[in-house]
């Protein structure tokens, strides 16, 4: 009687701090996600690169890098690099984070244009309040 008592107590428990995994090519959550809803105040994300309106040329590399933090902890983003004029999705990098309060990214993408191109570069996080943060840098390619 006590060992079963033990073992729902323990299912209860890991129900408790378990979440699935359920991000589609979107960055949109389709599945059931274990909420905080204590947790109000929203990650904080800090771009360092690329600067705004930082000027690129073809053949360079665009690196982007920053930093997320959140009070109770992190749990799913993306990293997207956007070309202005047409809207085509040019790099996309997701992320499923669990119980880090902080995570430093660093992604980089080679561009590859025959026109001088406006590019924005949008960092979006959540945590396991549903609590998101979006943050853009707009940058420009030349040919």
């Amino acid at each position: 009687m006590i060992l079963c008592r033990f073992q729902v107590i323990l299912f209860v428990a890991m129900l408790g701090f378990s979440c699935s995994k359920g991000d589609d090519a979107t960055g949109e959550d389709d599945s059931p996600h274990v909420v905080t809803p204590t947790d109000i105040v929203a990650p904080v994300i800090d771009i360092y690169t690329p600067t705004p309106n930082q000027i690129f040329s073809n053949g360079n590399a665009i690196n982007i890098t920053g930093k997320i933090s959140d009070d109770l902890g992190l749990y799913n983003g993306s990293i997207r690099i956007t070309n202005d004029a047409n809207g085509e999705l040019v790099k996309q990098q997701l992320y499923e984070i669990h119980g880090l309060l902080t995570y430093n990214f660093n992604i980089s993408h080679i561009v590859s244009v025959t026109a001088a191109s406006d590019y924005t570069v949008t960092v979006t996080f959540q945590d396991h309040g549903l609590n998101r943060t979006t943050t853009t840098v707009k940058i420009k390619v030349n040919p």
